[in-house]
C-alpha cells in the first residue's frame, strides 16, 4: 500500500510539472472575465438580434461558433479571420465577398448552431508570441418561419464596425489572441514575459557598432510599408569576435522605458561557428529560448518567408526546466558577417 501511494504521489507531481511547462505558452482569446470566450451579437438585416457569434481557442484551433435565437435558423455561414482587412476577399470598392471566404459551412439549412474550426497555424499565431489583434468577418445566411408557410430571409453579420464607409452594411468584429493565458512560472504565482536581446554597445563587444533593428521598422520587400506588427530586434551584422547583448522583457514597441532588463546574451563567433549563451539575473529565470543566427536579417518560416515568430526560429529549447537561469545554442556552417535574433520567455515577474 505504501508503495502504491508513493507512485501515485510521484505521478501527480509529474503531471503538475507538465501542466506548468505547457501553461507557459498556451494560446487563448483575451477577455476581461478570463473566460477565454468572446461573444458578439449576430445581427440579421442590420438591426435584428438573431443570436451570437463567439470565438475561443480549442487546442490548436480557433473555434468560431454561431448560435441563433428567436426562431432564426442558419442556412449557411462564411468566415474570414486576419490581421488586416486588406487581406479579406473583397470587391474593388472594399465590399466583402463572403462566397470567397476561406471557411464556410455549406448548406446547413435549419441548424441553430454551427462551429468553424480554424487552425492557429494558418493565422500565423504560434506561441510564444506577442498579443495580436485579429479581425473577424462572420457572415451568415439566415431564415425565420413567418407563420404563413414560408420564411423570412436575412443576411447576418457579427456585431462590430462597418467594413466600408459607403457600400453594404457588412461589419467586422475584433478580438485579441494572447499567449499569457496561464503564464505562471516557478510554481509560486510568478508571471512570465517575452524578452529579446538588444545591443547595448557593451565595452566587451568587439563590434559595438552592430545595430539592433526593431521588427516594427523592417520593410524587406521595399514597398514602403513595414512588414511586421510586433516588437523585438534583429542584431547585426556581427563580425568575427565576441558580442554582448542585453536581454529586455516586456519592452513593447521596442521601447526600453516600458521593459525590464532581465539578463544578457553573448555570441562568440569564429567565422564558421557561433555559440549563443543566455543568462538571467535574479529573480528571473528562463522558461523557453528561441535563437537564430544566419546571413539574412531574419529567419525564414516553412513557406520561405521572413518571420519574427519565435516558434518558427531554427533552434528552440522549449520547455526548459523550472528555475533555469542559463542556456546555450551552437550554430555551424556560417560564413562572413551574420545577423542574430534571440528570444526568451522569462519568468519571475510579480503578477
Amino acid at each position: 500500500m505504501k508503495l502504491y501511494r508513493f507512485f501515485t504521489m510521484q505521478f501527480i507531481f509529474l503531471m503538475a510539472l507538465l501542466n506548468l511547462s505547457f501553461s507557459v505558452h498556451a494560446a487563448c482569446v483575451q477577455t476581461d472575465d478570463l473566460s477565454g470566450t468572446q461573444t458578439f451579437t449576430l445581427y440579421a438585416g442590420q438591426n435584428i438580434d438573431a443570436g451570437t457569434v463567439s470565438v475561443t481557442v480549442n487546442g490548436d484551433n480557433l473555434d468560431v461558433t454561431y448560435s441563433t435565437t428567436g426562431g432564426w435558423e442558419l442556412v449557411e455561414t462564411h468566415v474570414w479571420v486576419g490581421r488586416s482587412l486588406a487581406d479579406m476577399p473583397q470587391t474593388r470598392k472594399g465590399n466583402p465577398i463572403p462566397g470567397n471566404f476561406p471557411y464556410h459551412s455549406g448548406d446547413i439549412t435549419g441548424q441553430t448552431s454551427y462551429t468553424e474550426s480554424i487552425p492557429l497555424s494558418t493565422l500565423q499565431f504560434v506561441c510564444p508570441e506577442d498579443d495580436q489583434v485579429f479581425k473577424l468577418a462572420a457572415h451568415a445566411a439566415l431564415r425565420k418561419d413567418n407563420g404563413s408557410g414560408g420564411y423570412e430571409t436575412q443576411t447576418g453579420w457579427s456585431d462590430g464596425s462597418p467594413i466600408v464607409d459607403k457600400g453594404n452594411w457588412a461589419t467586422y468584429s475584433e478580438f485579441t489572441l494572447t499567449c499569457a493565458c496561464d503564464q505562471t512560472g516557478g510554481g509560486n504565482g510568478d508571471s512570465c514575459e517575452t524578452a529579446f536581446a538588444w545591443n547595448a554597445a557593451d565595452s566587451d563587444s568587439t563590434d559595438d557598432q552592430a545595430p539592433s533593428v526593431c521588427f516594427l521598422t523592417i520593410d524587406e520587400d521595399g514597398n514602403g510599408t513595414t512588414d511586421f506588427n510586433r516588437w523585438g530586434w534583429s542584431n547585426g551584422t556581427l563580425a568575427v569576435g565576441s558580442h554582448t547583448f542585453q536581454l529586455w522583457a516586456a519592452a513593447g514597441q521596442c521601447d526600453l522605458n516600458k521593459g525590464t532588463l532581465v539578463g544578457s546574451v553573448t555570441v562568440n563567433y569564429d567565422g564558421s561557428t557561433a555559440t549563443v549563451s543566455y543568462f538571467t539575473n535574479a529573480p528571473y529565470s528562463l522558461a523557453e529560448t528561441h535563437a537564430y543566427v544566419g546571413s539574412e536579417i531574419l529567419p525564414r518560416n516553412g513557406q520561405n518567408e521572413f518571420t519574427v515568430a519565435p516558434g518558427q526560429y531554427p533552434q528552440i529549447h522549449d520547455p526548459l526546466a523550472e528555475g533555469t537561469t542559463s542556456d546555450s545554442f551552437t550554430f555551424t556552417g556560417l560564413s562572413g558577417s551574420v545577423y542574430g535574433v534571440f528570444h526568451a520567455t522569462t519568468c519571475g515577474f510579480e503578477e
